[in-house]
C-alpha cells in the first residue's frame, strides 16, 4: 500500500485525525487487524511516530473510533436502503437487509473492526448510540410486520436475531472469500438480493 505523500507536521489538526482513520481502515481491510499499530500507522501516513498519539492514546482507542464511524455509516446505509425499497413493512425489511449488506461489502475495514469479540470491552459508550440505532430500526420493522399480520405474533427477538444473523453471516462469508471461492453466488449484487429477499420470505411466512 503506498504511503501518503505528506511530510510530518504538514497536516492540519483535524485533517490528520481523518487521514489516520482512513489509513487505518485501509490497513484493516487489506491486511487485517494484526497489521495495525500506531507506530505502523504513522509511517504509512507519513507523519512522526508521536503524531497519532495526539488523537488516539492507544490502539484500542483508534479501533473504537473506527467502530463508531462504522456504526454511523451502517445506520445511514440501512436508512437509505429502507427509503429506496418502499413504504410497506415487508419492503422496508428487505431494504434494511440490503442496506446492511451493502455497507458491509463497501466498508470491509470498518466491518471487520465493529464486531470483533475481543474488542468489545474497549469500545466506548460513543459506539452505543449508532449501534443501537441500527438494531432498533430492524426491531421496529419486524414489530411492524407483526402488527400488520405479516409475521407471526409473539416475541420479536427470534425474528430480529435471525434477520441480523442472516445478513451479517452472508456478508462475512462473502468478504472472507468462502462464497466466491465455492462459486455458490455469482456476484455481490446477486448475494444482496438473494439473502435480503429470502429473509423477508422466511420472516413473513407465518406458521
Amino acid at each position: 500500500m503506498p504511503r501518503i505523500a505528506k511530510k510530518s507536521g504538514s497536516y492540519h489538526h483535524g485533517d490528520l485525525r481523518r487521514v489516520l482513520l482512513e489509513t487505518a481502515v485501509r490497513v484493516v481491510e487489506h491486511e487485517g487487524l494484526s497489521a495495525l499499530s500506531l507506530q505502523a500507522l504513522s509511517k504509512r501516513a507519513g507523519v512522526s511516530s508521536g503524531a497519532p498519539y495526539h488523537h488516539f492514546e492507544s490502539r484500542e482507542q483508534l479501533l473504537t473510533a473506527i467502530a463508531e464511524q462504522g456504526f454511523e455509516l451502517l445506520t445511514a446505509e440501512m436508512k437509505r436502503g429502507a427509503a429506496r425499497a418502499g413504504s410497506d413493512a415487508a419492503s422496508e425489511l428487505r431494504g434494511l437487509g440490503e442496506g446492511y449488506m451493502r455497507f458491509a461489502l463497501a466498508h470491509r475495514g470498518h466491518f471487520r473492526v465493529m464486531f470483533r469479540p475481543e474488542l468489545q470491552e474497549h469500545l466506548s459508550e460513543a459506539c452505543e448510540v449508532p449501534a443501537d440505532d441500527s438494531f432498533r430500526m430492524l426491531r421496529v420493522c419486524v414489530e411492524r410486520c407483526q402488527a400488520e399480520g405479516l409475521a407471526r405474533a409473539g416475541d420479536p427477538m427470534p425474528l430480529v436475531l435471525v434477520a441480523w444473523a442472516g445478513v451479517h453471516g452472508a456478508s462475512t462469508l462473502w468478504i472472507d472469500g468462502s462464497l466466491g471461492t465455492k462459486r455458490m453466488v455469482a456476484s455481490e449484487d446477486v448475494l444482496v438480493d438473494m439473502v435480503a429477499r429470502t429473509l423477508v420470505e422466511l420472516i413473513t411466512a407465518k406458521r
